[in-house]
């Protein structure tokens, strides 16, 4: 059995998150929530299993960023395994803009 895996943002990423889903909210009454809800949905398939997404285009495999796409909202989950029980996700990018911003987060 797997230990349990610890899941942070960076806050860059966190406030990323947060901003999506507050300017969502405020186009339309409960897109933001969907949103948000998305979010964590696939945040639980990639703590269960995050080596099943592919690596993120544009970035050195030895840097250990992966993608998830979401299916409903033009965005990404960039998210990187540390260590044995950590995720880190590095950016909630939107995938039209500013591709490939969040390299500088990367060690």
């Amino acid at each position: 059995m797997a230990a349990e895996r610890r899941l942070y943002y960076l806050p860059a990423a966190r406030a990323e998150f947060v901003d999506a889903a507050t300017r969502y909210e405020t186009a339309r009454e409960g897109i933001g929530v969907r949103f948000i809800d998305t979010v964590e949905d696939a945040l639980a398939m990639i703590v269960a299993a995050p080596e099943r997404w592919p690596l993120a285009p544009r970035v050195h495999p030895r840097r250990g960023a992966r993608r998830y796409v979401l299916r409903r909202f033009p965005f990404s989950i960039i998210y990187r395994l540390v260590g044995e029980d950590e995720l880190e996700v590095v950016a909630v990018a939107h995938q039209k803009r500013r591709p490939g911003y969040w390299t500088r987060r990367l060690p």
